[in-house]
């Protein structure tokens, strides 16, 4: 007998039983985007990272001024919120060099994302690399990590983040380098504690058993499932980057005029601090939203990638 006009292609309807099975049991994506839906830290720290994200990308059609222009004529305009000195071409008001300071604040935010995402790669990398080493191989493997680790965890960041800036010269380039190759401590001990934990499980045993090769394991079994724990790892390194470049930037050590950088315009605008606070204002609460947002998006991602099969 042949279908009735209209029903050729469509799917059978399913039966009581698979439709209880389906609102009893949901899939994983529908587990998933419901924790991400009620997770609001997630949720708030994913749109700000992606709106400082897009404001970065898309800085030579925002920004209304070169960053780097200066205009004496022009220095120390107010904010728009200010009636005394306000020029409507600036809205948030000019630098000592009457340099644009909604436009360095955007081109800023540039600065801030390429040293932490970079610096970020870097340690996580080497990080990655020496803890999982040490807690699959263990044994000497093991001995010989901790006592690098604990060689790095007796060399305080900051103080050789500036011997290194002295002896090579503050760049860019340096500041990325120096935070790259001295942020992994954090990354290697997590990664160390995990892997041993996940060298011992059984379906490591079982592609052991198989005959499958040390870096096979390593990479298809073990690594994937410490894959969360590493990314909410990352995003504190992160922050942590962004905040050290800051304050290394402010102290003089770090990105050097005239590129905008938030923690450079700290530090330009501290003989300013009680006549034109703004100009320390903006950029710490460009700094604070960033940190913050990143610190959310990574609580929230360790929430919402723990206990999966739940």
């Amino acid at each position: 007998m042949s279908q009735p006009a209209g029903t050729a292609g469509r799917l059978p309807p399913l039966s009581a039983s698979e439709i209880l099975d389906e609102v009893l049991e949901p899939s994983p994506f529908v587990k998933l985007r419901r924790r991400i839906f009620r997770n609001y830290s997630f949720l708030i720290g994913t749109v700000i990272i992606l709106a400082i994200l897009g404001v970065a990308l898309a800085a030579p059609l925002l920004a209304p001024h070169d960053p780097y222009e200066q205009d004496l004529s022009a220095r120390l305009h107010n904010p728009f919120w200010h009636e005394k000195k306000f020029d409507e071409e600036h809205l948030l008001g000019t630098d000592k060099v009457g340099r644009d300071y909604l436009s360095r604040l955007i081109y800023g935010s540039q600065v801030s994302l390429l040293i932490g995402f970079t610096s970020m790669l870097i340690s996580g990398f080497i990080g990655t690399a020496l803890g999982v080493s040490a807690g699959y191989f263990g044994g000497r493997v093991d001995m010989v990590v901790n006592f690098i680790i604990n060689t790095r965890l007796a060399m305080p960041v900051f103080l050789v983040a500036m011997s290194a800036v002295v002896v090579f010269g503050a760049s860019l380039t340096v500041v990325i380098l120096v935070l790259g190759l001295f942020l992994w401590d954090r990354f290697a001990v997590v990664m160390r504690s995990i892997t041993m934990q996940a060298r011992d499980l059984d379906y490591v045993n079982a592609a052991r058993a198989l005959g499958c090769s040390t870096p096979y394991i390593i990479v298809r079994e073990i690594f994937p499932n410490v894959l969360s724990s590493l990314t909410v790892i990352a995003t504190v390194e992160m922050a942590n980057a962004i905040l050290l470049e800051a304050a290394l930037s402010f102290l003089g050590f770090g990105v050097q005029a005239p590129t905008p950088s938030w923690g450079l315009m700290l530090n330009e605008a501290r003989e300013y601090m009680f006549f034109s606070p703004w100009l320390l204002a903006l950029p710490g609460a460009c700094l604070f939203v960033l940190v913050l947002a990143i610190n959310l998006f990574g609580d929230g991602l360790r929430d919402v990638t723990r206990d999966q099969g739940r």
